[in-house]
């Protein structure tokens, strides 16, 4: 039985390895761009539940508490990881023909609650992006979220 000669190209020209150092080049940018995108919506995501969770235990303790300074404190409470000097927490009374709650204070104040008027927690932020890429897209590197 013949031996079968197996033929293997150990030579490489030097243009070959100029060449793969410039494709590695553009495909770990485009990696990086990918993985830092990733890590950038999934914090924001993490930001968006974070709000969504704290304006809901907000509204819950609007319903027993018609204080809505004290529905502020709990939702600055239930959002501390955020930065709170760019939280925006807007507490209003709403009836249910979606007008604000009228009385002795200003229009849909939640101490001019009744039975059967809706707490409406209303909670904006900026995020801010930690990749620079949107940057190149839009002026500032910011998503203005609320919930």
């Amino acid at each position: 039985m013949p031996a079968l000669k197996r033929r293997t190209n150990t030579s490489r020209s030097p243009n070959d390895e100029g060449a793969v150092l410039i494709e590695f080049a553009i495909v770990i940018g485009l990696f990086f761009m990918i993985v830092f995108g990733m890590v950038d919506f999934g914090l924001a995501i993490n930001t968006k539940t974070q709000m969504a969770n704290a304006g809901r235990e907000g509204a819950r303790l609007g319903t027993v508490s018609l204080d809505p300074v004290i529905v502020e404190d709990r939702v600055r409470e239930a959002a501390s990881t955020l930065d709170q000097a760019i939280l925006a927490v807007t507490v209003v009374c709403q009836e249910p023909d979606d007008s604000g709650c009228t009385g002795a204070f200003a229009a849909g104040d939640l101490r001019n609650g009744e039975s059967g008027d809706s707490v409406l927690v209303t909670v904006d932020y900026q995020y801010n992006l930690i990749t620079p890429l949107p940057g190149f897209i839009d002026s500032d590197n910011k998503i203005d979220l609320q919930s």
